[in-house]
């Protein structure tokens, strides 16, 4: 058996942290998914000891889920949970991961001790997932935008086929570059005057292209 512990420093002290772990709309951009992998949706946190599940998916776009949950918390000093995977990249094995919050420097430094592990190449893949996860937590914290694939499916929702999603796609880009409201809705004019001019048999071949090559399929 064995432990992980790790640190990490955040730009902003304890009490300013703490809202990352509690607020739906700020967990979903950092909280979940391991390396390369992405969040696809979690309900709102549940009461203290409910269970929770995160769906997920991997680079090639098998689902899989963490779930877990919250067993102790006293905000902005401690927050302990417990964890395992169903499938996914990161070995399967329920453990429990404790986290202290300490003031340090104006920021917090970040305390995690989390086990036991049935072996070192469980706890490594639990390593990398939550600098990952750490990693965001740090960009959320300090106001960064950090892109939320929860948010973009949300939003992407009303646009139906293949080419309608692919036109989503470019105009969430030029937004999320910092590219004029003007620009954008001139590209979105244009896209949304001329796409439904297409004759339905011709969509359908530009659609079936766009699904092959994000696929990976015919080269």
């Amino acid at each position: 058996m064995s432990e992980l512990t790790l640190e990490w420093k955040l730009p902003a002290p304890p009490d300013a942290v703490f809202p990352a772990f509690a607020q739906p709309a700020l967990i979903r951009r950092w909280f979940g998914a391991p390396p390369g992998c992405h969040r696809t949706h979690a309900p709102d946190p549940g009461a203290l000891g409910q269970p929770y599940r995160v769906g997920l998916r991997d680079a090639a776009g098998r689902a899989f889920a963490q779930v877990g949950c919250i067993v102790e918390v006293d905000p902005g000093r401690f927050l302990a949970l417990e964890m395992d995977w169903e499938g996914g990249p990161v070995p399967a094995g329920r453990t429990r991961a404790e986290l202290t919050f300490h003031a340090s420097e104006g920021g917090t430094r970040l305390e995690l001790r989390q086990g036991p592990f049935t072996d070192d190449a469980a706890r490594d893949a639990h390593r990398a997932y939550w600098e990952a996860c750490l990693g965001r937590l740090a960009r959320v914290v300090a106001g960064e935008a950090v892109p939320c694939f929860e948010e973009f499916w949300e939003e992407s929702r009303g646009y139906v086929g293949p080419l309608a999603v692919a036109a989503y796609a470019v105009l969430a880009g030029l937004r999320e570059a910092g590219a004029p409201k003007e620009a954008v809705a001139q590209v979105e004019d244009v896209l949304y005057a001329h796409l439904p001019r297409l004759r339905e048999d011709t969509a359908d071949v530009l659609g079936a292209v766009l699904q092959s090559r994000l696929e990976g399929g015919a080269s």
